[in-house]
């Protein structure tokens, strides 16, 4: 199994980051790494959701939720032959006001190790991407407040 992470402080309470984070269909608008989230079985954030995902350079998935845990975590999984994806968003309170966010993709499978290896800068350099896109998106929305 490949794995990988990204961690990054958000000066906001846990509550803040979450609702920003778990609007899995809005990601779009503020995630430079997806294109586009198609729900497929409503927008509710719910075990046994899905949601077709665009990513540029990436090939589609259909990533079904398989743990909630509000407002702290959420994990969804995407499969293809040979291949299971699993994508970890936690969120903690780090101190009073100030939450720790911590993003971890893992592949698995027959061809986990392969792919996960392939895709080894695309998967940094998008968990890099996304945590900091969140702190900027939760932030600002902070100050609006």
């Amino acid at each position: 199994m490949c794995s990988y992470e990204a961690s990054i402080l958000i000066a906001a309470p846990r509550e803040s980051v979450w609702c920003v984070l778990s609007d899995v269909a809005v990601w779009p608008e503020w995630l430079p790494t997806v294109s586009s989230v198609q729900p497929v079985d409503g927008t509710a954030l719910a075990v046994g959701s899905r949601y077709n995902l665009r990513q540029p350079k990436l090939p589609p998935a259909t990533w079904e939720v398989t743990e909630v845990e509000s407002p702290r975590r959420f994990v969804w999984r995407a499969r293809s032959p040979g291949l299971l994806m699993v994508a970890e968003h936690t969120v903690d309170e780090a101190q009073p006001g100030r939450s720790r966010v911590v993003l971890r993709f893992a592949f698995s499978g027959l061809l986990g190790v392969p792919v996960g290896k392939l895709f080894r800068s695309v998967t940094e350099r998008y968990l890099s991407q996304e945590v900091t896109s969140l702190k900027l998106t939760v932030e600002k929305l902070q100050q609006r407040g």
